[in-house]
């Protein structure tokens, strides 16, 4: 560092004498003086549960204690070395990049979300500038903003890491986490976004001690405490940058707006959609009411789900006087489209059917009405063509198709110390639809690179995140990023005894859309806040087309499912078709009562649902199945939970006799205690298998054991059985239809297959009125579950049927 800049620098410290030489030293020496603990050993991907939360409580433990160490001012470290390291850096993760595209293992990166993170709620106009003269080491600078600029290319692993310097000079490392388009990007997007020489105003930043290392760096956690300081700002007005104006190896960049329209064009071509966005904004920032660019942008605005964004640009160059036709149709087909996109059906017809009527014979509006009509028809009547939303989900998860809400509303309950609940509005039935929902955001395996893997560790559930979990967050914070006056949607949901309550009503009414301005954020984003409505309220949705085929984990936030609450016994049940909840009643549910949902699906042990519950951050469920569990004793829990991991699994059964299968059914019958009540799922298993194996020696007396097993499996599922033999009721079916198992949410498919099966058994016993009322039983499932009749049940059962020879006689039956 140049002596006369060392020199200021320590008089607006305003160090005595020997502190100045005290840190001149730490020019080459380090961290001498700074007080600098480190975290506990790091995690180990092959750690047991016990292990794990053992791990995350000292890692918590050891975070809390560093909170407590006073602030110190921070050492300081010669620029031209920092630089240099950084683009020693740079060049590693260039020659790891460069390695691993040729198929050189999977990258795997650990973060940690839980821990106390500060996000700014302060316009950047209304705080004052700082420089690192003036900040400390393990404090949030609130009430201040830092006036940096990049010094040095950018690396990535989780967080974009990079180093920049203040007006006077001084160089620290900075990261950044959770900036949108930058989660899998290319070091040429870093680039683009963050070049050298890139000015940056950080609202109150934190000032963070090394974890690795011997230097303090900043921390952003939040994209929206990023304002970018471009020609003209207000932020820039008598700066003056001691290391001069221009950087060494810093990029040219545009000065005109016809040359950032260029730019943008450019990346738009390329399919880089944020890049072109924040291009047009550069250009914006020069020309406020550029109608093309504002046009350019819609359209990238579009592309990356940025309605809000999409439609304030729209609406901008609808209110420009005397503009030309052609940019007055582009602007008005693109309002529609982002109408459509943000749920507003009758807002984008009206705009479709106003495009179409000024282009005569130009059919590019018809199937955009026809949808927008289809939507509202949706909403409004909770109808939709199941049996064509199954196949379209096998080949495309994310479904066009409209929400619907049912008789049901959300009301605060007493009974749980005043938190929202679902109840509802008039009696339901079973299968009434009480809900079909989208996910605010959801993420799929299939949605990430096979070659790159986040494993999130949750220090609040002390929990490990699924790798979809870990990269939900981003997805979140990067739609309110472009939609933000879905704030609300997300931060009206339970967020923990840490955070205010929310509001007792929900939905929140709907804000006005706001525009987005990448080079300056129109909303606060609170990570800390988000990292616990996460964790109090994501999903891992059960698809329903899915089933038994693939293996395509996801994790999804659904604002509206969240407000349900759980019991592992409920009167409602949830399944997904595509990225679609539907929520549906188990059976009679009068008008009043709270609707709850299960969270972890009901097939599982006791020990298995206590950990699911934990990540939802349910501490002990007091419903009938888990207080059965628990007067079961903890002997025959701890043995149940045994026999499930190690002997009651499809693969295990179908590798065993029939005699051994014998012997783990009645171990597993002898983990129930003989007064409990009839709902027994492990034993259900159990016993079904025996019947497969029974049934497979295809001899009557078998067979016929092998009904009366299925009968009792049937009962400990939670059917009712009417006779021993299955005799029908009024309604011709061999089973009651006022209720549905609570267990059906996570094996719908699978009971149906069981009762054709059961079918093919009274078809090859010739006894062939019993197989009908078997088949109409599966039947009456899937439209109770699921909805529609013939065509989705014989999709939905397909296999099953020709793996036991009955589809065409069940294809002819229901003809």
């Amino acid at each position: 560092m140049d002596p006369a800049m060392l020199a200021a620098f320590m008089a607006r410290m305003n160090l005595a004498p020997d502190q100045l030489l005290s840190m001149q030293g730490a020019l080459s020496s380090g961290s001498r003086g700074l007080t600098v603990r480190r975290p506990p050993p790091s995690f180990q991907h092959d750690m047991s549960a016990e292990e794990l939360t053992q791990f995350l409580e000292q890692y918590k433990q050891w975070f809390e204690e560093d909170r407590t160490i006073p602030a110190e001012p921070a050492p300081l470290f010669d620029r031209s070395l920092l630089i240099s390291e950084q683009h020693r850096r740079r060049a590693e993760v260039e020659r790891t990049l460069s390695q691993h595209g040729v198929g050189v293992g999977v990258l795997t990166f650990t973060t940690f979300v839980g821990l106390a993170k500060h996000s700014s709620q302060t316009p950047v106009q209304d705080l004052r500038p700082a420089r690192f003269a003036d900040m400390l080491v393990r404090q949030v600078h609130v009430g201040h903003y830092l006036l940096c600029r990049i010094i040095a290319p950018c690396s990535r692993m989780v967080a974009i890491q990079t180093m920049i310097e203040d007006v006077d000079g001084v160089a620290y490392d900075l990261s950044i986490y959770n900036f949108p388009s930058t989660s899998d990007c290319t070091l040429e997007h870093l680039d683009a976004l963050f070049p050298v020489g890139r000015i940056l105003a950080l609202r109150e930043p934190t000032f963070k001690a090394p974890m690795q290392g011997d230097r303090p760096l900043v921390r952003v956690d939040s994209p929206t405490d990023i304002s970018f300081a471009v020609a003209g700002s207000p932020l820039l007005d008598g700066v003056v940058w001691q290391t001069g104006a221009m950087l060494p190896r810093s990029p040219t960049l545009p000065t005109t707006m016809d040359a950032w329209k260029q730019r943008g064009n450019d990346y738009f071509k390329a399919s880089h959609w944020f890049l072109a966005a924040f291009a047009y904004s550069q250009g914006l920032s020069l020309q406020p009411d550029a109608a093309v660019l504002l046009l350019n942008r819609a359209e990238a605005y579009l592309r990356l789900m940025y309605y809000s964004g999409a439609l304030c640009d729209a609406q901008r160059v609808l209110s420009i006087e005397g503009i030309p036709d052609a940019h007055a149709g582009k602007a008005l087909f693109r309002l529609a489209k982002a109408h459509y996109g943000r749920a507003e059906y009758a807002a984008a017809q009206k705009s479709f059917v106003r495009w179409k009527n000024t282009h005569a014979g130009d059919p590019a509006a018809d199937p955009w009405i026809e949808r927008c009509r289809a939507r509202e028809r949706e909403r409004s009547s909770g109808e939709y063509d199941w049996p064509s939303l199954y196949c379209t989900a096998r080949r495309n998860i994310r479904l066009d198709i409209a929400e619907y809400i049912g008789i049901v509303e959300v009301r605060t309950m007493s009974n749980r110390g005043g938190g929202r609940g679902v109840v509802a509005t008039k009696e339901l039935r079973a299968g009434d639809v009480l809900m079909v929902t989208k996910p605010f955001v959801s993420v799929y395996e299939s949605d990430l690179p096979k070659d790159k893997m986040i494993i999130s560790l949750d220090l609040i559930s002390k929990t490990m995140k699924d790798r979809t979990g870990a990269v939900l967050l981003e997805r979140i914070i990067d739609k309110i990023y472009g939609n933000p006056d879905l704030l609300d949607k997300v931060f009206h949901l339970y967020a923990g005894p840490d955070y205010m309550s929310p509001p007792s009503a929900y939905p929140p009414v709907s804000r006005d859309p706001v525009s987005v301005e990448p080079l300056n954020p129109k909303v606060d984003i609170d990570i800390a806040q988000l990292e616990a409505i996460c964790t109090y309220n994501n999903f891992d949705p059960y698809r329903l087309e899915t089933h038994g085929s693939g293996n395509n984990k996801a994790t999804g936030l659904y604002p509206l499912a969240s407000l349900f609450n759980h019991s592992c016994s409920p009167n409602a049940f949830w399944y997904c078709i595509g990225d679609f909840m539907i929520i549906r009643a188990t059976g009679l549910i009068p008008a009043g009562t709270e609707i709850t949902i299960s969270y972890c699906g009901g097939l599982e042990s006791y020990e298995d649902r206590q950990t699911a519950l934990k990540k939802h951050m349910v501490e002990h469920c007091t419903c009938s199945l888990c207080e059965q569990d628990r007067h079961d004793g903890e002997d025959r829990l701890r043995k149940r939970h045994q026999l499930q991991e190690e002997r009651v699994l499809p693969a295990v059964f179908s590798a065993v006799s029939l005699a051994e299968a014998r012997t783990i059914e009645k171990d597993v019958r002898e983990t129930y205690g003989r007064t409990r009540g009839p709902i027994r799922p492990l034993l259900a298993i159990a016993l079904h298998a025996v019947a497969e194996k029974l049934r497979a020696t295809g001899r009557p007396r078998q067979l016929r054991e092998a009904l009366q097993k299925d009968m009792e499996a049937f009962r400990c599922f939670g059917f009712e059985v009417l006779g021993q033999g299955g005799t029908q009721d009024s309604t011709g079916l061999p089973i009651g239809t006022a209720h549905l198992p609570a267990q059906a949410s996570s094996n719908l498919r699978g009971l149906g297959d069981m009762m054709l099966r059961v079918a093919a058994t009274y078809v090859e016993l010739s006894e062939e009125a019993n197989a009908v009322q078997w088949i109409k039983a599966a039947l009456w499932l899937t439209k109770t579950c699921v909805g529609d009749g013939k065509e989705l049940f014989l999709i939905l059962h397909e296999a099953a049927m020709k793996q036991v020879n009955i589809y065409d006689y069940v294809d002819r039956l229901l003809r």
